[in-house]
């Protein structure tokens, strides 16, 4: 039995790890932090496993001693400062963005912000998981990717490597329910901003771009620079990623093949036939991420679909995937 932290724990992505870890057969909810809810009880729907009762706590009366894993939901700009965790024997398995890029000054670039702990950016393995198992076995902390990230790169990392499409024209148009934002807004404003509206945002400049940028570039050793954009739906959850790419003189058949045989014994990736398009539906609620491909007219012009519930396989889901892999567990449990 694994004794867990969660911080930020009364947000989308915290409350969705806290229904997770209570249908999780070797994880005890220790501490939940939530500084401006400390003191008020955990309201939670999970399907089986109540704890109860569990209450909020600010941080300061967290007790990391008996800690063996934090899962950290604060938002970006926390983590890095907190150097008392790193000092300690804690695992820590981060869903903000503090240690996701290998570049220093990338952090200023595209957040606006210089890290305060850069020193222990080694410690932290990159945790997508269906790339990285065997580095995220062996490693102390994990950056999990962004929800973005994670719908993009899976579907792209194996056509790259494989020298199937090229890497200087791939443009992406991505979509995403209000939960994306977090809370920084109450969930009635939220819902308020989005009804009847759809807005896009990030055109070309998005924040994500540079860890998309960053794992891709690691591929063939070659910089890669993807065009993205992303848009606000009013829908609660899920992202739907549509991927344009241009093949190199291979066939629509071939791309299928590659990501046939790639993703044939994944779990939580599945490949619809061929033309098919998925949408967010199907995954909702889900560590699943499916995947659509299809041709249009234009001769090597390729459109990826891919789906995924932002608040599980692009947080949460996959943050206890990675948990599981770093204590030898089926990657499954918890998430089914």
């Amino acid at each position: 039995m694994k004794n867990i932290a969660i911080l930020g724990a009364s947000g989308f992505v915290g409350q969705e790890i806290i229904k997770i870890c209570l249908n999780h057969p070797h994880v005890k909810i220790v501490a939940l932090s939530a500084n401006k809810s400390a003191g008020e009880i955990v309201q939670v729907h999970a399907s089986a496993g109540i704890q109860t009762p569990l209450k909020y706590k600010s941080y300061e009366d967290i007790n990391f001693s008996s800690i063996d894993y934090v899962f950290n939901c604060l938002p970006n700009e926390n983590l890095h400062k907190r150097s008392d965790l790193f000092k300690s024997d804690v695992s820590i398995i981060d869903l903000s963005v503090d240690f996701r890029l290998d570049d220093k000054n990338e952090y200023e670039n595209w957040y606006g912000f210089q890290h305060g702990n850069f020193e222990v950016k080694d410690e932290f393995q990159y945790g997508l998981t269906e790339f990285n198992r065997n580095n995220i076995k062996k490693c102390k902390h994990i950056a999990n990717p962004g929800c973005y990230a994670t719908s993009i790169l899976i579907p792209l990392i194996e056509l790259i490597k494989q020298n199937a499409i090229k890497t200087n024209d791939i443009v992406i148009d991505s979509k995403s329910g209000y939960s994306g934002a977090g809370k920084t807004k109450g969930k009635k404003e939220l819902i308020k901003e989005v009804n009847e509206n759809i807005r896009t945002y990030g055109i070309g400049d998005h924040k994500h771009i540079a860890e998309i940028n960053q794992e891709l570039s690691k591929i063939k050793n070659i910089q890669t620079e993807v065009f993205f954009a992303a848009n606000i739906l009013p829908v609660e959850r899920g992202i739907l990623s549509n991927i344009y790419i241009d093949t190199n003189e291979v066939s629509q058949n071939d791309i299928y093949d590659i990501l046939q045989k790639r993703f044939n014994d994944e779990h939580f990736i599945q490949l619809l036939p061929m033309n098919e398009i998925p949408s967010s539906r199907e995954v909702v609620g889900t560590n699943n991420l499916v995947i659509g491909l299809k041709k249009g007219y234009k001769e090597n012009k390729l459109c990826i679909v891919s789906v995924l519930d932002n608040l599980v396989k692009g947080a949460a889901g996959q943050a206890v995937q990675n948990f599981n892999l770093m204590n030898d567990y089926d990657e499954r449990l918890g998430l089914e």
